[in-house]
């Protein structure tokens, strides 16, 4: 019998190590969480650096003010405008096809247009454009709108972009 006690007593003490050595692993794994890709950068200059790109941007337009630089080094560059009402608008440039946005909200409406032979591809709900997205010379650059802006000004301000990035 006593050796029946002391059985059970080390398989279970046993079984309780196991468990709670699997606890903490569960825990160890649910605190992880990713690295931000992007750094931050005060300039345009030491971003385009990171980034191994360049890209020429409006310093400001319709009241938003660039805020903050940002790069993911060799695969983008980021410029984030902030207004004083609140508005906050990314504009993307990245190498290759893909869509560098990060927007991946859905839209009622796409259309197009196109400007010096650059097709713009505008995303949006009504007149509102959230996401305005092109391609040239090997990069695919975006324009999204947290509060939306109207067709007009997507078209306006992607049209200038594409103008002061001519290769």
């Amino acid at each position: 019998m006593k050796k029946a006690l002391v059985f059970i007593t080390a398989a279970a003490l046993l079984f309780s190590a196991c468990v709670s050595t699997k606890t903490e692993s569960q825990n160890d794994a649910k605190s992880v969480s990713l690295a931000n890709p992007f750094q931050s950068f005060k300039n345009l200059s030491d971003a385009e650096k990171s980034a191994g790109f360049n890209f020429y941007l409006l310093d400001v337009f319709e009241n938003c003010a660039i805020q903050v630089y940002r790069a993911i080094p060799k695969q983008m560059l980021e410029a984030i405008y902030d207004s004083d009402s609140g508005d906050e608008i990314r504009i993307r440039k990245a190498p290759g096809k893909n869509d560098p946005s990060g927007d991946f909200n859905i839209y009622t409406e796409m259309s197009s247009q196109k400007v010096g032979g650059v097709e713009i591809v505008f995303y949006a709900n009504g007149n509102k454009c959230g996401k305005v997205v092109w391609r040239a010379d090997g990069y695919t650059c975006s324009i999204t709108s947290r509060d939306r802006m109207s067709l007009d000004k997507a078209y306006k301000t992607a049209a200038k972009i594409i103008e002061m990035n001519r290769s």
